[in-house]
């Protein structure tokens, strides 16, 4: 990660430094500070995650609770141990806990692990940490990451995290999660943005948001660039990586990490999928051999 810059320089701005900033990046560069562990932003963040009518951090609570149904009838997960990996603030594994399902969840986002604590009397295991490098002692029946969290891994940590789940399921486990298609309608699109405020999501006092949407065509991966600006001129760059799967890719990638590919779906409401799909829904298996 880099260090904040300074963007005023003898009273001005400078320019070329914003300009530099601003650039395309090699793809998966990270920037400055992740946006999930800032203290100020996973304020926004978790409320973002409570409001039951909005999709901009969790899926509406309508639609994880009927996720959460369909998925508890699809896998028979009644008595079943269950890992959540990026649980934020618990929503998925409160409602599976009330379908009698055993649930862990993992984040490493203080604050949403410290709500979910809150919310339940050690009915639910939660842990804080980066579900990348932790190690359980115990085996689950499935791992959930839901909500398009494996797109936002480089090829180094989506490696990491199969053989990771290699690890935490059982022979047979399940792992469920959604990814996003070339189809969707941020794909292949750069775009370019800016706007002030008076205090908000990124930043509590005034300050410059500069967003560029980049577009890698070989790679299928976007990339949304922030550059924040306070009013003392410290520039503060946020990059959210996010890549585009195929069927074919997410099968043939599963396979290699000794997973296979047992259903798919539109969603996780059994939506049948179709080639026009923006979305995939995949119910994986560990090999039992």
């Amino acid at each position: 990660m880099g260090d904040v810059l300074n963007l005023i320089q003898d009273g001005k701005l400078d320019i070329i430094s914003l300009n530099e900033l601003s650039k395309k990046p090699p793809i998966f560069e990270e920037g400055d500070r992740p946006i999930w562990t800032d203290d100020h932003i996973s304020k926004g963040m978790l409320e973002a995650h409570l409001d039951a009518d909005s999709d901009m951090a969790s899926r509406k609570h309508e639609r994880i609770a009927n996720s959460c149904e369909w998925l508890v009838s699809r896998l028979d997960l009644i008595g079943s141990k269950v890992i959540d990996l990026g649980c934020g603030p618990g929503l998925y594994c409160e409602e599976l806990v009330r379908h009698g399902v055993d649930m862990t969840g993992v984040d490493f986002s203080q604050r949403s692990i410290e709500y979910a604590r809150s919310k339940n009397e050690g009915a639910i295991n939660y842990v804080l940490g980066d579900y990348l490098s932790l190690d359980f002692d115990e085996k689950f029946d499935a791992a959930l990451m839901i909500y398009y969290d494996f797109d936002v891994l480089s090829d180094i940590e989506r490696k990491r995290l199969l053989d990771k789940l290699n690890s935490l399921l059982k022979k047979g486990g399940y792992f469920v999660f959604d990814v996003l298609t070339p189809r969707h309608d941020e794909a292949g699109i750069e775009t370019t943005s800016w706007s002030t405020s008076t205090g908000g999501f990124w930043h509590p006092q005034d300050y410059m948001e500069l967003v560029q949407r980049y577009y890698y065509p070989e790679e299928q991966v976007k990339l949304d660039q922030y550059i924040i600006l306070d009013e003392f001129g410290e520039a503060t760059l946020y990059r959210v990586w996010h890549r585009f799967f195929t069927l074919r890719k997410i099968t043939n990638l599963l396979k290699k990490h000794g997973f296979i590919v047992e259903d798919f779906y539109q969603n996780f409401v059994g939506t049948p999928y179709q080639k026009e799909s923006d979305s995939i829904g995949i119910i994986a298996r560990k090999k039992s051999r």
